[in-house]
């Protein structure tokens, strides 16, 4: 710039931290701040987090809505430093005061989703919000079980990590390894570690040594190396083969996108995979049957759930069609017809509602060629037609809501591959009430990703080579990082 435009000054850095960014931060905190205290029904998800290397941590609050054409929206409310214990009492003092700084009113939060720690649990409790836990924290706790109940399985583990140590401490063996890769025509790829907090990790392991199997065996023949015999890789695809489908689910529900309707049709097909009568060694069945226990005493709480079920009941792919027994099934439309009937009360004096006449039904659609492992098992029941009712002639708000819900029950199920939302919109008039609980419900994910997904760009700001950065300041950039590219601010 010297060279350039000499006249030019270039900002220092103190104008960016202490003006420009706080200036932008303003803008754009009053920008969501009037988007989520407007809504009347949102979900949330937190976390916290922390790094003693560089003495910070955060407390996490993401705020999930849809709009009333159906577009699902996220904003992050805050990466709040923590400046005590993080118990409870703490954190859910925490959690009003952001809620308040956004003025979003109690009834406005439909639920809360958080991890399984105490103080979590207690924090949504002081906070007096309802809250579940993540799927997906939970499915971790399923596989510790079945991983940790079998001495084959350990043993295996520890093998396992034993090779992979040998090439991740050997520059040598690292080298030969990649030579037998390209003489042998195997792929030319590192032995994953893993760490044994994740098991997905652990699964990317067992992968990784099953592809480089034949590669390991001629090394093995050259040197020294830990062996895993002929029962012992069986073993280990049995392994791969038991825990895809919950990689799948993990997947899955990790994404912003899915809503937690998924959690109760998740739940049905693991239990049937796990339940299958296979050929496998008495260690994995043992390991599968420990899962599925370890499965229905952790995920118990769900069929009880009012916000699970109707999350479920009221997604256009699933409707009723998983609930697994006939009470759960009564209690789901019972539940519904409720919530609905405050509607109808509510808006029944100020407008009448009439079915469009050219709306089409909507038909069942092909569900097209599955890859999946985990939904091979769903098969969508083919409804009859429902004919469009007139739900202005139903004087009872019991006959209205009565006929809307059979209307929307006895339609065709949506194909699993399909957008419920677009669906949602697409058919928000002929199913009015419902689509305003769909909007509540379906606002819910299925885990607290969508929060813990903000620390891997937090830990990248807050670093030991920005020693001087303010907590703060590091809470800005965060929410900066996050939020900007989603909406179109000015300022």
């Amino acid at each position: 710039m010297a060279k350039a435009e000499p006249r030019y000054k270039i900002p220092s850095s103190k104008y960016f931290a202490t003006t420009l960014i706080p200036e932008i931060h303003t803008s754009i905190k009053n920008k969501v701040c009037g988007m989520v205290s407007s809504q009347t029904s949102m979900s949330f998800t937190s976390d916290a987090w922390s790094d003693p290397s560089v003495g910070v941590a955060l407390l996490s609050l993401t705020a999930h809505w849809i709009t009333v054409d159906f577009q699902r929206k996220q904003a992050i409310l805050a990466a709040s430093p923590l400046e005590e214990s993080h118990t409870g009492d703490y954190l859910g003092g925490m959690l009003i005061q952001i809620l308040g700084e956004y003025n979003i009113e109690k009834s406005a939060v439909h639920v809360l989703l958080r991890d399984s720690g105490a103080n979590m649990i207690k924090a949504a409790r002081v906070a007096d919000i309802d809250s579940i836990g993540c799927f997906a924290h939970t499915l971790q706790l399923v596989i510790n079980d079945g991983i940790m109940s079998q001495r084959a399985v350990k043993d295996i583990l520890a093998i396992s990590r034993s090779i992979v140590g040998k090439f991740r401490h050997s520059i040598l063996a690292q080298q030969r390894l990649s030579d037998l890769q390209e003489s042998l025509g195997a792929p030319n790829k590192k032995l994953v570690q893993d760490v044994q907090t994740r098991w997905n990790a652990t699964l990317a392991m067992l992968r990784s040594l099953v592809e480089q199997k034949q590669v390991l065996g001629a090394y093995g023949t050259e040197h020294e190396l830990p062996n895993l015999n002929a029962n012992q890789w069986t073993l280990i695809s049995n392994i791969i083969d038991t825990l895809a489908p919950f990689e799948e689910a993990t997947k899955e529900v990790s994404d912003s996108q899915t809503s937690i309707s998924v959690v109760l049709p998740m739940l049905s097909m693991l239990r049937r995979l796990l339940d299958r009568q296979h050929t496998m060694s008495e260690g994995i069945q043992m390991m599968r049957k420990d899962m599925l226990t370890s499965l229905n005493k952790h995920f118990a709480y769900t069929k009880d759930n009012r916000k699970i079920v109707l999350a479920t009941l009221l997604d256009p792919r699933f409707k009723n069609l998983v609930f697994e027994d006939a009470e759960l099934a009564a209690n789901a439309k019972e539940w519904l017809k409720e919530e609905c009937i405050i509607i109808v009360s509510t808006e029944r004096s100020k407008e009448r509602v009439v079915e469009p006449p050219s709306k089409k039904p909507r038909v069942e659609m092909d569900q097209g060629p599955s890859t999946s492992r985990l939904w091979d098992l769903f098969s969508d029941v083919v409804n009859e037609t429902a004919q469009q009712t007139d739900f202005s002639t139903l004087s009872n708000v019991d006959d209205t809501v009565d006929a809307m819900i059979g209307l929307y029950l006895s339609s065709a199920v949506l194909s699993r591959t399909e957008n419920p939302y677009v669906w949602w919109n697409d058919n928000k008039s002929r199913f009015p009430y419902l689509a305003t609980l769909a909007r509540t419900y379906l606002s819910a994910p299925a885990s607290s990703v969508p929060s813990e997904q903000i620390f891997s760009g937090a830990g990248q700001i807050f670093s030991d080579r920005r020693g001087s950065l303010k907590a703060k300041t590091g809470e800005m950039l965060v929410l900066l990082k996050y939020n900007l590219p989603q909406f179109s601010f000015n300022y």
